[in-house]
C-alpha cells in the first residue's frame, strides 16, 4: 500500500516537472498513452485518487485572461480519468459519466474529427451549472488502451468554448 502511494506521488512530481515545460509531451502513469500540452499556457493543479480506482489528472488554463459576457474570469481545465481495469465498453463509460453528471450531447464525433489515433468515440455537450447558473461546453473523448479506459475532458463556459476550440481540438489531436 505503501509503494503505490509512493509510487503515484512520484509520478505526480513528475508531471508537475515535465508540465512545467513549453510544449511538453506527457505520459500517463502506467500506461503508452501521450499527450502535449503548451507549458506555458498550461497548469498542473492536481491528481485525484477516485474512490471506485483510478486517477484524475486536473490542469487548467492560464494562458491568458479569458472573461465571459458576465465579466467573469474563466479558467478552462483540462480533466484526464484513467481508469487501469474498466470491464465495460466506451458508450458504458459515456452513459455512466452522463448519469453522474447529465448534459446534452450536441455532437458525437469520430476519428479524423478530434480522436486521438487510438480511435474510441468523443462527443461534444453542454450544461448548466446550478452552481453558479453558467452555461459550459466541452470536450469529453473516450478511449482504451490494453484495459486502460481514459477520458479527457476539456471545458470552458459555452461564451468563451469558441475562443478555445483551437487549444482543445489541438490537445486532442496530440494524443497518441
Amino acid at each position: 500500500m505503501k509503494t503505490n502511494c509512493f509510487k503515484k506521488l512520484v509520478l505526480t512530481a513528475l508531471m508537475v516537472v515535465v508540465a512545467g515545460i513549453a510544449s511538453a509531451q506527457l505520459t500517463i502513469p502506467g500506461t503508452n498513452i501521450t499527450y502535449r500540452l503548451n507549458g506555458e499556457d498550461w497548469r498542473y493543479l492536481r491528481t485525484f485518487e477516485l474512490a471506485e480506482g483510478g486517477d484524475v489528472y486536473l490542469y487548467c488554463y492560464t494562458g491568458h485572461v479569458l472573461v465571459d459576457m458576465e465579466g467573469d474570469t474563466v479558467l478552462p481545465f483540462l480533466r484526464i480519468y484513467v481508469n487501469k481495469d474498466y470491464d465495460g465498453d466506451l458508450y458504458e463509460l459515456a452513459y455512466e459519466r452522463y448519469e453522474a453528471q447529465p448534459f446534452q450531447s450536441l455532437k458525437e464525433y469520430t476519428k479524423g474529427e478530434g480522436l486521438p489515433s487510438k480511435g474510441g468515440i468523443g462527443y461534444i455537450g453542454a450544461y448548466t451549472n446550478p452552481t453558479d447558473q453558467k452555461d459550459y461546453q466541452f470536450y469529453m473523448t473516450y478511449f482504451k488502451d490494453r484495459g486502460t479506459s481514459v477520458e479527457f475532458r476539456l471545458e470552458t463556459t459555452k461564451d468563451t468554448f469558441e475562443e478555445m476550440d483551437f487549444e482543445f481540438k489541438d490537445i486532442l489531436s496530440s494524443i497518441k
